[in-house]
């Protein structure tokens, strides 16, 4: 008799927990809250009448867990704050199996993207669980896309040995109305004597930063290759202005430096290099304003910087390692691309942004994510480095996962094994770094759950009193 309303009192206890829970956590980053779902208990058998069974109360059948998405904070200030927009878990290791590859049962999964870097440089929970990561190639798609090949990241704080330049590229527009010089009368130190200069930054063996110049002129002497056509000499100089600074230009083609053609002694007493003999280049232009032909220049486009041994070896004195300072690899070889042209521009512009593949030691200066999960570091000497990239993991059934508490959840029979996945690919959601997920719980649902709960409570009291009240009426008969 008193069943049917106690059945009904522990269903309404069990919603009134339910709501609770979702209430205190609804400041918790990355939550998902739960729905408590109850169904009728009904008992019969043969010889009972259905036309005239009550049933037997009410039973909880589960508590349901609701992975909607939550809302974005927006930008949160912390670059190792992410957010998931989309379907996806973030793949977590124990702080006692960092980087253990072996099986997924020790991954944990979250939605809870406040990550930090412990005192190891590693990318970790605010617990001290391992974020996991793939390894990536050169197109930033993971190597590897299974669960159990995923690591921890331990972020560089240097980059660490230094690269020696070996390719460097530059384009260059070059006035067709500038004025001819006498070439023999170049001299760095006063402009005058050349139409236009431009420098770019290159690095040593050892990860020194030195600056290549390149001085422009315009002949006036050399014949030109056809009609209309102009000549251009390129002089290079590293760090300086002295006879020790320049460097020769080699000619790939004849595996020599330069060719007659392109080189000159200058013959200025004010000059530093007076009497002394340059190689350069020669780029002669056509009507197009376009390279028609050039000397140390093949494929009119490409020059080398001569070293004295190695691929561009010379036996100057103007060598790379010598404009340098010495002290580095004397077999350093670059070569330079430079996309030039002759247009009627007014002024001489660098018409392609310089670039250099070498590198000095960076220091660590900011850490960022972008939406496809890839972890950036970027370092002081203006390097960013793609690093690994943010592992992701899927279930067939979400609420089948097991909640382990710290916003965490395992897998189980019930949700199937992860399937690996990566940020912004097919079904994937992307990863909005400095942001976090906010809890999915809806206060104001939850306020109006808390009222059903307390009414449908009193109610079953109601009936439990009415029950007893009728009981005690039968005892009083005498």
């Amino acid at each position: 008799m008193f069943g049917i309303p106690l059945s009904g009192l522990n269903a309404c206890q069990k919603y009134l927990d339910v709501t609770s829970n979702n209430i205190s956590n609804a400041n918790s980053y990355g939550f998902k809250k739960s729905r408590a779902e109850f169904a009728d208990i009904y008992s019969s058998n043969v010889f009972t009448s259905t036309k005239t069974a009550t049933g037997m109360g009410v039973l909880t059948s589960t508590v349901a867990q609701q992975f909607s998405q939550g809302s974005l904070t927006g930008d949160t200030g912390n670059n190792l704050d992410m957010a998931i927009e989309g379907n996806g878990f973030f793949v977590l290791a124990p702080s006692a199996n960092a980087t253990n590859a072996q099986a997924t049962e020790s991954r944990t999964y979250t939605r809870n993207g406040a990550f930090e870097i412990n005192a190891d440089g590693y990318v970790v929970t605010s617990s001290g669980d391992y974020l996991q990561f793939y390894d990536i190639n050169d197109q930033d798609e993971a190597t590897n896309l299974t669960v159990s090949a995923t690591h921890a990241l331990q972020i560089p704080s240097t980059t660490g040995a230094p690269k020696a330049s070996s390719k460097l590229s530059i384009g260059v527009n070059l006035p067709a109305n500038a004025k001819a010089k006498t070439i023999t009368e170049f001299d760095p130190t006063d402009s005058t004597t050349y139409n236009a200069a431009t420098s770019q930054t290159i690095h040593d063996s050892l990860g020194g930063a030195h600056t290549l110049t390149y001085y422009f002129i315009k002949n006036d002497k050399l014949a030109p290759d056809g009609d209309g056509y102009t000549t251009w000499n390129v002089i290079a100089m590293v760090d300086g202005t002295e006879d020790s600074n320049l460097v020769d230009l080699y000619d790939a083609d004849k595996g020599a430096i330069t060719t007659d053609k392109a080189r000159f002694t200058v013959a200025n007493g004010s000059s530093p290099l007076n009497g002394k003999t340059i190689h350069g280049a020669t780029l002669v232009f056509n009507t197009s304003g376009q390279v028609q032909d050039a000397k140390c220049i093949p494929e009119k486009g490409n020059f080398y910087l001569a070293n004295a041994a190695g691929s561009y070896k010379t036996d100057t004195g103007h060598t790379l390692v010598n404009a340098m300072g010495g002290g580095v690899d004397d077999s350093q070889g670059v070569s330079v691309t430079m996309a030039s042209t002759q247009y009627g521009s007014s002024s001489f512009n660098v018409s392609v942004t310089p670039t250099d593949d070498g590198y000095s030691t960076g220091l660590l200066t900011n850490i960022s994510v972008n939406d496809d999960g890839v972890m950036l570091a970027t370092y002081s000497n203006g390097r960013q480095v793609h690093l690994a990239k943010v592992a992701m993991a899927n279930f067939i059934n979400p609420q089948g996962l097991t909640k382990i508490g710290d916003t965490q959840w395992q897998e189980s029979i019930d949700s199937g094994e992860p399937m690996a996945i990566q940020a912004n690919v097919g079904v994937a959601g992307a990863i909005k770094g400095a942001n976090l997920e906010q809890s999915n719980v809806d206060l104001t649902a939850s306020l109006v759950d808390l009222i059903i709960a307390q009414r449908t409570y009193q109610a079953n009291c109601q009936a439990l009193q009415t029950q007893n009240t009728m009981m005690d009426a039968i005892m009083s008969v005498r």
